[in-house]
């Protein structure tokens, strides 16, 4: 068996759940574990969308979807399950521009811009998604309850869907980010706080500056969620200090599970699947 910090890659011997493709919106949606469900599981279906970190593809959801499917199912469950995930906006198949999924340090002037662009644009894919999968997969099942999931990219945007979707009751941001505001001026590197960034600073113009503090205030009002947060305490990349000011102020207010893995860094680990496994399974029944 892998060890808890190991970085989670999917093993041969884990059964592959089927795959189901629909086109909704020019959006290639993979659904797994669709041809699984029972006749009564098909009534009363649980969607877990699970969006890919930058520069990554849905194929690192389908491994996730695969461990998931397998661990729940040797728990048994009443509901029936189905994860969705698809190539998040320049990304995969639906890639148009190699710069802009890079950061400041990789080449990319409008990082600040591009990052929480694509957050939103993604969350807005996803509630898309919700909106009209019945309408696509109605003959198949019938989805009556939505979850959240991602990893880093993924993260953030799940953070997104709790803030602003009702549909989304219970969420899973891993290795994710609940205030984009430090994070990103954490990377500018110059800089402890965003009140200290000068007027015309390139990297972070005014505009962009009003629409992350927006986006983050829409997470500090999220309340009554189930959400399960997930980091690493050695993540340089997103680091779990920009996320423990939002625990300790807003949990209160929702019903949350608030992991920090020591030996951590920035990726999916075992230990984080076996926490999503026994987390997600009284959801499911």
């Amino acid at each position: 068996m892998p060890a808890p910090q190991d970085v989670f890659a999917l093993p041969d011997d884990t059964p592959r759940s089927s795959e189901t493709i629909v086109n909704i919106a020019g959006i290639l949606v993979h659904l797994y574990g669709v041809k699984e469900l029972t006749a009564e599981q098909a009534k009363d279906t649980t969607v877990l969308f699970h969006a890919h970190g930058r520069t990554r593809s849905y194929r690192d959801s389908e491994a996730v979807a695969h461990q998931l499917l397998y661990t729940l199912l040797e728990k048994g469950h009443t509901k029936g399950l189905v994860v969705a995930t698809f190539d998040n906006r320049n990304h995969g198949i639906r890639k148009i521009d190699e710069v802009s999924i890079q950061s400041w340090t990789s080449g990319n002037p409008k990082h600040a811009q591009d990052m929480l662009s694509m957050v939103d644009g993604i969350a807005i894919d996803i509630q898309t998604v919700m909106t009209y999968l019945e309408s696509y997969v109605g003959d198949l099942f019938t989805p009556t309850q939505f979850i959240a999931s991602g990893v880093s990219l993924g993260g953030h945007v799940t953070w997104n869907l709790l803030g602003s979707d009702t549909r989304i009751q219970i969420g899973i941001p891993i290795v994710g980010c609940p205030d984009m505001t430090s994070l990103l001026i954490g990377r500018l590197g110059k800089y402890t706080s965003v009140v200290q960034v000068p007027e015309g600073t390139k990297e972070w113009p005014k505009p962009i500056e009003k629409l992350y503090a927006s986006r983050d205030e829409n997470i500090s009002k999220i309340e009554g969620k189930n959400i399960l947060v997930l980091n690493g305490a050695l993540d340089t990349l997103v680091p779990d200090k920009f996320t423990k000011p939002w625990i300790e102020q807003y949990a209160a207010a929702n019903d949350v599970t608030y992991v920090c893995q020591e030996e951590n860094g920035h990726y999916l680990s075992w230990r984080m699947i076996d926490e999503i496994t026994e987390w997600l399974a009284p959801f499911l029944n």
